[in-house]
């Protein structure tokens, strides 16, 4: 099961703190391995909404080198809260998610290259995802008063 390699693999980084040079010069490779085995079993398609919408939701941050080193380490937070949780599912998702992401990033880090017609994609996806919460936090709020 790739997602447990991935899962291991990002949580090797618990305990470190990585800037976007450290998180490209040891995982870029890495990352590439695991969306490349990824995309061969059709997962980021099976993912791609909650791809989308991490990937959104980094693009809140102008600098690459933000977008890198926060995603990064949202990951290895999300991989630990989920160990701590057991929560299989969740886990599985953010490997496979997460690892899409950074490979992402990362090759827009190194190539100072964005895909606008992806960044937008994701933008709107985020932004989607952000309504429907408010929405429904709105609705929740009526029926408190």
């Amino acid at each position: 099961m790739i997602y447990k390699d991935i899962s291991d693999y990002i949580f090797s980084f618990k305990n470190k703190i990585m800037e976007a040079d450290d998180i490209v010069n040891s995982c870029a490779i890495k990352f590439e391995e695991f969306s490349k085995s990824l995309k061969e079993q059709k997962l980021d398609k099976e993912y791609k909404e909650n791809f989308l919408t991490i990937l959104g939701y980094s693009y809140r941050l102008d600098k690459e080198e933000q977008r890198l080193f926060f995603t990064f380490q949202e990951a290895v937070y999300a991989i630990d809260l989920d160990r701590l949780m057991r929560d299989e599912e969740s886990m599985k998702l953010n490997s496979i998610v997460y690892a899409l992401v950074l490979d992402t990033l990362i090759k827009e880090y190194v190539n100072q290259d964005i895909d606008e017609q992806l960044k937008q994609k994701a933008i709107e996806t985020y932004k989607k995802i952000e309504q429907r919460k408010a929405k429904e936090a709105n609705k929740y709020h009526k029926y408190q008063y």
